[in-house]
């Protein structure tokens, strides 16, 4: 079940990249001339696809584009999936990526500097959303240029947090201590049954997404931030899911 459940995320993952493709692909469509049109696609992207078994899972996607051709890699909580074909056509993005040895596809739309579309693997699938990570970066120049770029974008992560997991209505209680670098996020959980290091934490588009390493199986946490407060939803190890949420001490 554990298994289905990293392929599952791998494939939204994959999905998340084919739509970056197809956003890219809008302003790069192939020519009879290629050496006259810039590469607009090639680069790195960040999004959310949608799974109802996993929730919302963030993704970092980076493409290439080699004449029309993708390939590249997407990184997700649950680790790496590459890339394994796609074409651009008209704005249409048709992308393959390799889930856990399952084929996934992606089928999408690019609208201005969005990309919208959907996934599909073995019999699963749901919609998925992508903005190049380009954007962001470009602006922060610019707001450094000013000299207000760190007033303008405060840390909301880092600290200590008092945090409560909610596991088929029972209750566990534990704390959090997480460090934001850029989008990055490392720290370790506190409780009752001991301390547990935190990995492949990220924090992209006001959402949080970590995995807490136990001698039981990962733990992967994804929740937003809103209000000072942190509200998701949990996965132990493919046998436990639930909802959790915690409060900056």
């Amino acid at each position: 079940m554990q298994s289905r459940r990293i392929m599952t995320s791998l494939l939204i993952a994959a999905l998340m990249i084919v739509s970056s493709v197809a956003s890219a692909a809008t302003f790069n469509k192939p020519t009879t001339n290629p050496g006259q049109a810039k590469d607009t696609l090639s680069g790195k992207y960040e999004g959310v696809a949608k799974s109802d078994q996993m929730g919302d899972i963030p993704l970092t996607v980076e493409i290439k584009n080699d004449g029309g051709k993708l390939s590249g890699k997407i990184d997700t909580p649950q680790g790496p999936a590459a890339i394994t074909g796609g074409t651009f056509d008209n704005g249409k993005i048709v992308m393959k990526f390799d889930a856990g040895g399952n084929e996934g596809t992606v089928t999408a739309m690019l609208d201005g500097d969005k990309i919208s579309g959907k996934w599909e693997l073995g019999g699963q699938g749901g919609p998925l959303e992508l903005k190049r990570a380009g954007m962001a970066a470009a602006a922060a120049p610019a707001s450094a240029a000013g000299g207000s770029s760190a007033s303008a974008s405060p840390d909301p992560i880092s600290g200590e947090w008092d945090a409560v997991a909610d596991a088929a209505g029972t209750s566990f209680p534990f704390t959090l201590k997480l460090k934001l670098e850029g989008d990055k996020v490392t720290g370790s959980s506190d409780s009752a049954q001991g301390t547990a290091p935190l990995s492949k934490g990220t924090f992209s588009a006001n959402k949080l997404s970590f995995s807490l390493e136990t001698p039981n199986g990962a733990i992967v946490m994804t929740a937003m931030v809103k209000d000072g407060k942190l509200n998701g939803d949990f996965d132990f190890a493919g046998q436990m899911t639930g909802k959790w949420e915690a409060k900056k001490k």
